[in-house]
């Protein structure tokens, strides 16, 4: 069990640099599929994962490349704290397997949403400045939060496409900014509620992490050699045989 960790980190976090998301969207079926955990348990790790700053190394690069947002990265990070205490009181609450179902669901929606091209219209096209600009970031970035305490997932996975699409961010851009999310614990809620259900499990956790910190770093080179466009297709095309798999192991535990 624990190389198996070791590896899944690995490949998580090469997902973190490279795409600019928390990971758990990819860790969380990792852990069902190859570990046997339950769903609300895989989410509940995965939401333990988070709370490091692993994402730091990744962030690092795409700061320096001046692709970061730092007051609308504060604005997510804040976001997907309050929300996702919310979405997590819902998971707790709904049968593992209407959660899988859901999560799956969750993962088709995220592909379509990363294939299509994003065209800067409504909100994007009157680029809101200051205030209102943040306001609006933390709306999108709240309601990306209750989805992630839903599913156990860092956020990125709808934070970045929504950036792109409804505020007008550059799509290298948006994956720094959400980056910043990811190093303070925005989770800690989210966490909490999992941990006092007896949802985490400790020790594959502590053993994922050093993989996702080194990943992260190899991943966030990797993105900057690709055109925006290409990094979408790809995630989206790695996407759509995990929700496959999450909705008929789902149907066939009905």
């Amino acid at each position: 069990m624990a190389l198996i960790a070791i590896l899944i980190g690995l490949a998580v976090g090469i997902l973190v640099g490279f795409l600019g998301i928390g990971g758990g969207i990819v860790l969380v079926p990792a852990l069902t599929l190859l570990l046997g955990f339950s769903q609300q348990v895989a989410q509940g790790t995965s939401l333990f994962m988070q709370l490091p700053p692993l994402g730091l190394g990744a962030l690092l690069l795409y700061w320096r490349k001046g692709l970061v947002d730092r007051w609308a990265g504060a604005a997510c990070a804040l976001g997907i704290f309050v929300g996702g205490y919310f979405g997590s009181r819902v998971a707790i609450a709904v049968s593992s397997r209407e959660l899988q179902e859901l999560f799956g669901a969750f993962l088709f929606a995220a592909a379509a949403s990363l294939w299509r091209e994003p065209r800067k219209k409504g909100l994007a096209s009157t680029e809101p400045e200051g205030w209102i600009r943040l306001a609006l970031v933390f709306v999108v970035a709240s309601g990306v939060g209750v989805l992630s305490g839903l599913f156990g997932v860092g956020g990125g996975i709808l934070l970045v496409p929504l950036l792109v699409v409804v505020l007008g961010f550059e799509q290298h851009v948006a994956q720094g900014t959400s980056l910043v999310a990811l190093v303070p614990p925005t989770g800690l809620l989210a966490f909490l509620n999992y941990e006092r259900a007896g949802l985490v499990q400790w020790k594959v956790g502590l053993l994922i992490m050093p993989g996702i910190f080194l990943g992260g770093l190899a991943g966030s080179r990797l993105a900057l050699r690709f055109a925006p466009r290409e990094m979408r297709r790809i995630f989206a095309l790695l996407l759509l045989p995990i929700c496959a798999w999450q909705v008929i192991s789902a149907l066939l535990r009905r």
